[in-house]
Parts: structure tokens; sequence; C-alpha cells
């Protein structure tokens, strides 16, 4: 799980990423059931044709082997250093982090350069929640998280997201719905079909749309 991309809500699963791949499917007429499993059950699926397609996951070579990724990603995942604005707080180069106290997450990885670097005062949150509820009351200067998931955490916990602002990205990567080479070549053009179906999401502004229902404090996500 990995609000607000995906994500249980009462048992059912909900996500930006998972309403893209909807309407995907309602599209090309494609009848759809989502499952949920442990990430290395998921893979094990997907690789003995248990399963025609996974979502969201990062491009690699080991996965290739098994994978039709399309050429246009369904999404980004953005690890980001987040500051209140009022603070005025500008980040340069990771060294400037030094300088500056910082909420993290117990347990999470933020990206080698960032997880290796020295001297930094970090206190440890147990949850997101808590990451946000704190750098607003000022018991850190700065917080690491992904920019999506502290946006929606923000709308969950009724905070203004714009009383926050990013001072630094510390990672970028793109990530994908794929497709079982279990398929053979009907894999390879669902890809393509999915890859022209992204395209046009972007250009003609739906995209942005359904991202924007789990930032919007007027949308019920929850």
């Amino acid at each position: 799980m990995s609000p607000p991309l995906v994500y249980k809500d009462k048992d059912k699963l909900k996500g930006m990423d998972l309403d893209v791949i909807v309407e995907f499917c309602k599209q090309n007429g494609i009848r759809h059931e989502f499952k949920a499993f442990p990430w290395k059950r998921a893979l094990m699926n997907i690789k003995e044709g248990e399963a025609d397609g996974i979502f969201t996951l990062f491009r690699t070579k080991e996965r290739e082997e098994f994978l039709y990724y399309p050429s246009v990603p369904i999404n980004t995942v953005k690890t980001v250093i987040w500051a209140r604005k009022e603070s005025g707080i500008k980040i340069r180069e990771l060294n400037d982090l030094k300088s500056h106290s910082l909420g993290v997450i117990a347990g999470y990885k933020y990206g080698s350069q960032f997880d290796n670097l020295k001297e930094l005062k970090k206190t440890f949150c147990d949850t997101k929640e808590q990451l946000i509820k704190m750098l607003n009351k000022q018991r850190f200067d700065l917080a690491a998280d992904s920019e999506a998931c502290f946006k929606f955490m923000c709308k969950k916990i009724g905070l203004e997201q714009s009383k926050f602002e990013i001072v630094y990205v510390l990672t970028q990567n793109p990530v994908y719905f794929a497709f079982s080479k279990s398929l053979g070549e009907r894999g390879a053009v669902l890809a393509e079909k999915f890859s022209q179906f992204m395209k046009l999401l972007q250009e003609n502004g739906a995209l942005e749309q359904i991202r924007n229902h789990y930032y919007q404090p007027d949308n019920q996500a929850f």
C-alpha cells in the first residue's frame, strides 16, 4: 500500500493509480479484478502467469525478464524535504540539511545519499501523520517524505498543505503499471496501448483531474 497511489479503505482498494487503470480497462473493454498481496507474492503471481498486470512498481532489468513495461510510467515517486513556509529555510545541497533538525519515519529508506549522510539531527516518527503534525508544531525544522503522500496525509488529518513547501528534492523515480509476459503478444500490445492512453490523459488534463481528487479537501477520498 502506498497512499495515495494505492491504498485500502475499509477493505476496499482505492488510489489515483488504481483509478487510472480502471479507466484504461473501461476504454478498452477489459474486465478487471484487483487483488492485494504481499509484494514478493505479487511478483511471483505475475511471474507465474497467475495475474495479468501489476502496479505500482519500479523498472529493473530483472523484472523486464517477465514483464512488458509501457514506455510511459503511470506515476513518479518524488521523495522531498518539506518545511513550513513561514520558516524561510532554503536548502541548496544535501550538506545544508546538517544545519537543521529533521523529522523522518523510523525504518524508512530515503535514498543512499541521504541515508548515508552523517551528522544529521534526526527525530524518528512512527507514522506519517505524526511526522506532519510535529513539523506543523515546529518540533523539528524539516521533514522527509514523498510529495504525494505528504499532500494526501495533510488532507486526511485536516491540515492545509499550503502551509508547507518543498525545499529540496532527494529522489525522483518513475513507477509503472506492467503486464505479464505470460500473456504473450497481447501483453506487449496492452503495454503499448497503456502508453498511448497515458499520453492522452496528460494532454487532455484528465490525469491532473484524477490526481487532484486525492488532494482537494472538498472531495471524499476516505
